[in-house]
């Protein structure tokens, strides 16, 4: 099995593969691992806000959102997998469908619904070793980690590691053939994660020193949770369900 790595939305073309895992650490592919775990059963995903409001409305969904790292007076809750439960947790509201809208990796999974991709996966940190063993059962030839990146254009320290983390739990199972960046990836988050010092290096990051500095710690936290969450997310239907 080939297996590497490219990022943002032009990484879905560059690596036409068998399977595909959109990585967006911080936050989309943790909310939306989070959201599955917690009993939603589908969650419809929008690159564009006013679509996503409109159909969020249409269809009386909870609404998750963020543009450009902030949340907008429209959306009912911030992207964030800490704020999801926690309102499960004190509405219970667990189930049903989900609506979510964010800056990076919701526009990789809308492309990916352009291009009619089969095989598409979210992956996280927190949900590494089990989307491995999806990957893994599969059978494929090559699989494509597109990571989110920061901001959709530069690169992204905790979704490079992500995709270090699936690529590390991937080569417990099989046997793998890496490109240059998964190497580095998988070497790397073995490294951090050996050390215990995985919270300590994504909040150093752009993207994790902004959401620490911004009162959204818990949710940094909770995305370096090595996997903590045993659910395998796929666009399935133009929707992502749980496996």
């Amino acid at each position: 099995m080939y297996v590497d790595i490219t990022w943002y939305v032009e990484g879905l073309k560059e690596f036409k593969a068998d399977a595909y895992i959109v990585v967006d650490v911080l936050r989309f592919s943790t909310t939306v691992a989070a959201a599955l775990s917690i009993g939603f059963s589908k969650i419809y995903v929008f690159s564009d806000i006013g679509k996503a409001i409109e159909f969020s409305r249409k269809i009386k969904a909870l609404l998750l959102a963020e543009v450009e790292g902030v949340k907008p007076i429209s959306a009912d809750l911030d992207n964030s997998p800490t704020e999801l439960m926690n309102w499960v947790s004190r509405y219970g509201v667990g189930s049903g469908e989900l609506v979510i809208r964010t800056t990076s990796g919701a526009l990789i999974v809308d492309e990916a619904l352009k291009l009619g991709l089969n095989n598409v996966f979210i992956g996280s940190i927190a949900n590494a070793k089990y989307v491995a063993r999806a990957i893994k059962e599969l059978n494929v030839n090559t699989v494509n980690i597109v990571c989110a990146g920061y901001r959709r254009t530069k690169f992204s320290l905790e979704d490079f590691l992500g995709g270090g983390a699936i690529i590390l739990e991937l080569s417990k199972l099989t046997s793998v053939e890496l490109g240059d960046e998964a190497i580095a990836a998988s070497h790397l988050f073995d490294s951090i994660i050996t050390k215990n010092k995985l919270i300590d290096v994504v909040k150093l990051g752009r993207h994790g020193s902004f959401l620490w500095k911004t009162g959204r710690s818990k949710d940094v936290e909770f995305a370096c949770s090595f996997n903590s969450l045993n659910v395998i997310p796929k666009l399935i239907n133009g929707a992502i369900v749980r496996l």
